[in-house]
């Protein structure tokens, strides 16, 4: 084996929730793969009480943890434990995000390489009935004393371990595990394995750039290190061109899934990255006018090339990619309004109309239907609203802005700032652009979650 050194950890907590429970007992017991190094142990007062069918699993109830240290009077000595250690739990991410998540919340960034040992046993050890920590005391034959209890849990995950990376595997097929499947062999010649696990856990853009600094390719990623290694992991079209350019790799934290969708499109739209398909389209070539001009109701509405020429004759509307995609969204509106067609001037318009032969004599005062129109190509929310989030720390939080009934920026904002007029948002907006996509991340977003609104 390397000579490196293994923090085997196990907690307790009041419940299953890292985002909601909290930590009860915590042990860790370092060890070089061969023999033990240190050892550290302790309840923790969890500051709330425990429930009694926590209790009824740990032994552990809310009077044995009142007089124990909080976690912030424990986090520096956890802290040098686990100093140059590689993280390795039963299940590592249950022990790792309760750690992470109060290590957050005191302020302090938790990074560390990850071994889980129920991987690592259903690897070396194919075929067992289950690879939960009682089934696998009862196979290896391990005594514990308390189940469930932090340091017995630890003791026996380190006895686990220590056979299966003495007697069963090789340094190779533990590093692989580490590395989260990835053969560090296959990373570009200026990248190398600490870089990608010195990503963070967290949602961000991330930039890959060659040795001109010239980016390449902009991701988006709920967890950007699961995400930067996931590019190396299988042997596609996109791996081998970024193997053969890619020299560098650098991130930005956003602090939430939708301002990352929002900054991964402003960025490949200002950036155009080589390697990037989606998104990266620059030119709106066709676009839906107003005619201001129009005769009666004819032909109020155009579909035109996006030009100077349309935009000093007409008033702009909305933009498309393409005349197709400029005339479906017509025809579309045709249908689902019920509108006369001869309002457009466009192929759409040509083959059918749906107002129900109103249009035989047109509409003797048809400002209400084209109002309607233009309202509803134009504006593309019904409102104009802050959308809150969670920010990149505790201090701060994010905000995405709908001003003008469509997109409008985005930024970050200090928690205790109190903020009462659009105007104001918009002081704090770091990111303002108007490209079409942004208007529909936003609306899936909110679609798909729950979101904080505050009208404006």
């Amino acid at each position: 084996m390397k000579k490196r050194k293994y923090a085997i950890v196990d907690i307790e907590t009041t419940g299953g929730m890292y985002l909601r429970d909290k930590i009860t007992e915590i042990a860790v017991i370092v060890t070089d793969g061969n023999k033990i190094l240190s050892e550290y142990q302790t309840l923790i007062n969890p500051e709330r009480s425990i429930p009694y069918h926590i209790t009824g699993i740990t032994g552990i109830d809310t009077d044995m943890v009142a007089d124990a240290p909080k976690f912030y009077e424990v986090a520096k000595a956890l802290v040098e434990h686990l100093d140059g250690c590689i993280f390795v739990a039963h299940n590592v991410n249950f022990d790792y995000n309760f750690i992470k998540e109060e290590f957050k919340s005191l302020g302090f960034p938790f990074n560390k390489k990850k071994l889980c040992t129920v991987k690592l046993t259903r690897s070396a050890i194919p075929g067992l009935r289950s690879y939960g920590l009682d089934n696998l005391v009862d196979h290896f034959g391990i005594d514990v004393a308390h189940r469930h209890r932090a340091y017995d849990d630890t003791l026996a995950t380190y006895k686990i371990f220590k056979h299966i990376v003495t007697d069963v595997v090789d340094e190779q097929h533990v590093d692989k595990l580490i590395n989260e499947g990835l053969d560090a062999s296959v990373l570009p010649k200026g990248m190398n394995i600490d870089d990608i696990h010195a990503t963070p856990e967290t949602h961000g853009v991330y930039y890959l750039s060659n040795n001109h600094e010239r980016v390449l390719y902009v991701g988006k990623a709920n967890n950007i290190r699961k995400r930067v290694f996931q590019h190396f992991r299988k042997i596609t079209v996109k791996s081998n061109n970024i193997y053969n350019y890619v020299d560098k790799l650098h991130y930005e934290e956003t602090g939430n899934e939708l301002t990352a969708l929002l900054l991964e499109l402003y960025e490949i739209k200002r950036l155009s990255p080589e390697l990037n398909k989606s998104l990266k389209r620059q030119n709106y070539s066709y676009a839906v006018y107003k005619n201001p001009i129009a005769k009666e109701a004819k032909h109020v509405f155009i579909v035109g090339k996006n030009n100077k020429s349309n935009d000093f004759k007409y008033e702009k509307l909305k933009l498309f990619s393409s005349k197709y995609g400029a005339e479906t969204f017509v025809q579309n509106y045709i249908i689902e309004e019920e509108v006369c067609a001869h309002f457009f001037k466009s192929r759409a318009s040509e083959f059918m109309c749906h107002c129900e032969g109103e249009c035989e004599n047109f509409f003797v005062d048809p400002t209400d239907q084209l109002d309607n129109f233009v309202s509803s190509i134009k504006n593309e929310f019904e409102d104009d609203f802050i959308i809150l989030l969670p920010g990149r720390n505790d201090e701060e939080q994010s905000f995405v802005m709908i001003h003008e009934k469509r997109f409008w920026g985005f930024g970050y904002v200090p928690h205790d700032e109190t903020i009462s007029t659009g105007e104001h948002w918009n002081d704090y907006v770091s990111y303002q652009f108007w490209y079409p996509e942004a208007n529909g991340l936003v609306k899936n977003y909110m679609k798909k979650n729950r979101c904080k609104i505050i009208e404006l």
